[in-house]
């Protein structure tokens, strides 16, 4: 009876020592990437300082540290990260209240990955809140990064305007809300 007592509780102690692994890799603060903490750093295109700027954003009563671009004809951010196993890009996508009534034809925000050798396109969403009011927040976006996992890449972001063979560029005040790497 004490040897199956005994057994029993090393079972026990295995388990909880898995669970407490397993819940402390999902919930690693380490392994996530605050991209806004390395927007300094990161190459901007076109390289003018006054299209680029980090700041407290409110849409629809939710406030987000975003990197808010002006409109331009189109522009590109990348930053050079190594991405973790089972690593995402997570991201909310707004345009500035401002341009919220005011026309124009949105703007165009999409996301790809250079491993150096090819460029690869992994996400694209049109945002245009004047015509369509469901826009006017922030959207949230969810890219699978994990064919990455281990590598150092560019992972880049443009924004265009919302029809760019038209190039209307009027109201395009695109926000990058809290972009981060993390592990799902």
């Amino acid at each position: 009876m004490k040897g199956n007592r005994a057994v029993i509780t090393a079972a026990l102690v295995v388990v909880l020592l898995l669970v407490v692994w397993w819940l402390a890799k999902r919930s690693n603060p380490a392994a996530t990437v605050q991209l806004i903490d390395r927007f300094a750093q990161a190459r901007k295109q076109p390289d003018d300082a006054s299209l680029y700027s980090v700041i407290d954003a409110n849409l629809d009563g939710q406030t987000k540290k975003a990197i808010a671009i002006a409109p331009v004809i189109g522009t590109r951010v990348t930053f050079r990260v190594a991405v973790p196993d089972d690593g995402w890009l997570k991201v909310d996508l707004g345009v500035k209240p401002e341009a919220w009534t005011q026309e124009g034809d949105g703007v165009l925000f999409y996301v790809g990955v250079s491993d150096g050798r090819a460029f690869e396109q992994l996400f694209s969403q049109h945002v245009h809140p004047f015509a369509n009011q469901g826009d006017r927040k922030w959207i949230p976006a969810m890219v699978d990064l994990s064919a990455y996992s281990g590598e150092e890449v560019d992972l880049i972001f443009n924004t265009r305007s919302g029809k760019p063979e038209k190039g209307d560029i009027r109201n395009d005040y695109a926000l990058w809300g809290e972009p981060a790497i993390v592990q799902r």
